[in-house]
């Protein structure tokens, strides 16, 4: 429950973004959801290489450790392929039909990616527990988003749709496990964000959350 600056009582259940907070005023476009990251050896953090790093700061999981996840949204773009070592920037488009046009006018080939925004339940140990500042029902949470192409992409997104498409299910009634798997190519190896499905249904406090959030985010 809370008061507007004319004293007029606000019903707010515990899993809504509310919008009317006493001291500020919010708008639903200002609120900035953190960065989930995966460490690299080039990465220019001080997190162990492979660690799931969330907002630069806290260090969510060692490599190869499970994470308890929710999908909330999955939003799947495509991007210009170029070389890092390239200045130009990558252009973006979120249609087929805006990839078709970037394409048609380009020297680059156009690639899938995705944009994830995943809910993180607090594991028992091993992570820094001032990451996870949602309380929802029983656990408190962590809100983040990962950008993921090539392997990643076809380890996350490419599996939230197969699901989704053979059970009928959306993304965020059930709980996946997401992890820093380590993978290898040659000579090269490094770290790769996954997701894979559990047979565990979120709870009541998670799905009202999810819920509130897409209706916000409509």
């Amino acid at each position: 429950m809370a008061k507007t600056k004319e004293n007029e009582i606000v019903e707010t259940p515990s899993n809504e973004l509310s919008t009317a907070v006493t001291g500020i005023e919010i708008d639903i476009d200002d609120i900035e959801i953190p960065r989930i990251n995966i460490c690299q050896k080039m990465s220019e953090s001080d997190a162990p290489v492979g660690s799931v790093l969330y907002d630069k700061t806290y260090v969510l999981a060692a490599p190869n450790t499970p994470l308890k996840a929710t999908p909330v949204v999955a939003q799947k773009g495509w991007r210009e392929n170029i070389p890092f070592d390239e200045e130009d920037i990558p252009r973006i488009a979120w249609t087929k039909e805006q990839s078709a046009e970037i394409a048609a006018g380009s020297d680059w080939e156009m690639t899938e990616f995705a944009e994830l925004t995943l809910l993180i339940r607090q594991p028992e140990e091993g992570a820094d527990p001032d990451a996870f500042q949602l309380p929802i029902g029983d656990h408190n949470y962590a809100l983040g988003k990962i950008n993921v192409g090539k392997n990643a992409y076809r380890s996350t997104y490419k599996r939230l749709a197969t699901n989704a498409a053979l059970t009928g299910q959306p993304i965020h009634e059930k709980i996946w496990n997401f992890t820093s798997e380590e993978l290898s190519k040659g000579k090269y190896t490094w770290y790769n964000p996954t997701l894979t499905a559990t047979k565990e249904a979120v709870d009541e406090s998670v799905a009202g959350f999810v819920s509130n959030f897409l209706q916000h985010n409509a």
